[in-house]
Order: C-alpha cells, then structure tokens, then sequence
C-alpha cells in the first residue's frame, strides 16, 4: 500500500470509527513491545498474574504471535455509559458492569467498522479483541498516542480520563503509526494510591491477584482481610479512578445525569436471587459471566461489612431450611483466615 494510500484509509478508518462512538483512535505497528517482557515473566514468578490472563508472554506483547499476518495495530477507546451512583445501603457495580456487556457491545461496533472497511474495498483482511484476547490493549493504546497509563494502572486519555472499553484492531496493511504522548503525567498526585481499598497502588510489579476489581470475579475462597476489603463492591471497582482528577468532569457529569443505568444494587435482593431472575437482572451485562454465586457470596459479604442486620436474620432462616448457597459456604465457617 502507497504512503497516500496509506493516509486515505486512516482518515477513513478514524472517520468511521468516531461515527460508531469510539472516542480515540491511533495506529501502531505490528513491532512486539520487548520492553513488557521482564515485568510480565517477574508477574509470573511471583505468582502475581490472575487467572484471567494469558501466560504465554509473547502472545501479550507480540501481534505477530496472535496473528502471522499483522502489520498494523489499531488502538481504540470506547466510552462506557454514564450511570447513577449508588445509594447508601447499597452494593457498588462498577461502571463497566452497568448496561449492556461491553465485550458484545465494543465487538458489533468493531464488526460495523470493518463491515464498512470492506464495502469501501478494503484491500487486506483483519483480526480484534475486546478485552478478553491475549494483546496487553494498554500497552498498544500507548504506542498508538490515544493515552497515557497513570499510576493507577488505567490508560488516561487527554480531556477525555479513564472511562473507557480498550479495543485492538489488527490489521494485514502497513499504516502510518501515530506518535506516543509523553508518559506517565500524574505529577505529585497520590489520590489513587491512598484511595485503593487493597493499598497496592505503586507496588511493583503490580499485585493484581490483589486488586479488589479481580477479588469480586474471582472464584477463590477470600481472606477476612480481603473480605473487609470489599467494602461496598459486589463486581468490579472503580475507587482509582473516582479520585483522579483526569475523570473530575465525568463525575460531575454522572451527578447530573438521569438515567435507568444504576450502579447500585439492592443486597438483600442480590442475596436472593432465583437463576431466572439472575438472568434476567446480570446475563446481559459483564457482571454475569461469573455467574449468580459470585454475585450472591460477594452481596453477603458486603451486607456484613455494612453490619447489615438483615444479613444475620436471612443467614438464620437459610440454616433452617438448609439452603445456604455453596458459595457463601466458606465464609460461615470460622475456619476462614
């Protein structure tokens, strides 16, 4: 492809994407970033990777590994919905919990994309993922000038912060890359660091098997302290990002807002929850691929933490009926530590 080829179908590729509702669009090569490799492989030995992600260090920082034909990386930001906050009393979902699963919802866009790539005779063919695949997305999204990661970990776009689905576009076509921001540009603010409920922001390399967003989706048997430690999240958490000053206009902007999205919900009611009403309230969203007992052990665990007395009463009649659900099974026991 022609350097004024090259240019023609980047404009349109912006173009197009920016009338789908990405808000930030940039293009990298397809170069693997080695620089990730000794901090992913000191994760690994250390025992600090979650069980989410794949292992495999050079399908994380290598296109070319994921897939042979890629020359072009294209790195795009989606916006997520704004939402009510929570009310006293309430669980906290976190913002990317809300509405429809982002995963469906950034893939049909990105399906729209390249659907229109092919009607304008695109020349080559092409490959994404949407959070679930193997590429670090952060990582590329630097290269591709659309951000900057702060020290909470989060890809901070310039006048837009944090409050976004990270997409890659793989392309087979040569494109002119775009020119990475200036790094890290937090300056003296430590507001995500004394904020984080685990403490373990600036921690290197970073403990993310300790971050309370991976806790609430993890299936593993919690600690008392990681217990507490969840206060009001029952999936997700957002508390990094409420604080940074990067997503101070979207903050102020969701207080106003009205909308049928809410990012509270009623415990006692998540506590009991029948599968069809799990369906019907989670499956659509991305708090449902855990399933109803994550949802219902982490309900019961911050109902606890609130000292919620319905919690103790609805306990009580469980044990009577014995129907304690098995995933709250650990937690009554006082063998947890």
């Amino acid at each position: 492809m022609e350097f004024t080829e090259q240019l023609q179908w980047k404009v349109k590729i912006q173009q197009w994407a920016a009338g789908l509702g990405f808000v930030s669009i940039g293009f990298t090569t397809a170069e693997p970033i080695a620089a990730l490799a000794p901090m992913l492989q000191a994760r690994i030995a250390q025992g600090l990777m979650t069980s989410f992600e794949n292992q495999d260090i050079q399908q994380r920082i290598n296109p070319c590994a994921v897939w042979p034909l890629c020359q072009t990386v294209v790195a795009l930001a989606y916006p997520l919905p704004l939402s009510v906050p929570p009310q006293d009393g309430e669980g906290v979902l976190a913002r990317s919990a809300v509405g429809e699963d982002y995963h469906q919802l950034v893939s049909r866009k990105l399906k729209e994309l390249t659907d229109t790539m092919i009607r304008n005779d695109w020349p080559g063919n092409f490959s994404y993922q949407v959070d679930t695949g193997p590429l670090i997305e952060r990582a590329f999204a630097v290269r591709a000038g659309i951000g900057w990661i702060g020290r909470n970990q989060h890809l901070i776009i310039p006048g837009y912060g944090s409050f976004v689905v990270l997409a890659l576009l793989l392309l087979d076509q040569a494109i002119t890359a775009d020119v990475p921001l200036k790094a890290e540009q937090c300056g003296g603010c430590h507001q995500c660091l004394d904020a984080c409920p685990a403490q373990i922001i600036g921690h290197e390399p970073f403990p993310a098997t300790r971050c309370i967003s991976y806790l609430t989706q993890s299936k593993q048997v919690l600690t008392l302290k990681e217990c507490v430690q969840l206060g009001k999240q029952i999936f997700g958490c957002d508390t990094c990002q409420e604080v940074c000053p990067q997503n101070l206009e979207r903050i102020k902007e969701e207080k106003a807002y009205s909308s049928q999205l809410r990012r509270g919900a009623n415990l006692l009611e998540s506590l009991n929850l029948t599968k069809g009403e799990f369906l019907q309230r989670f499956k659509s969203t991305a708090a449902g691929w855990r399933g109803k007992g994550i949802l219902q052990r982490n309900a019961f665990l911050v109902m606890r933490n609130l000292q919620d007395e319905r919690c103790l009463q609805w306990l009580a009649d469980r044990q009577k009926l014995d129907a304690i659900p098995p995933s709250l099974i650990p937690y009554i026991s006082p063998k947890q530590d």
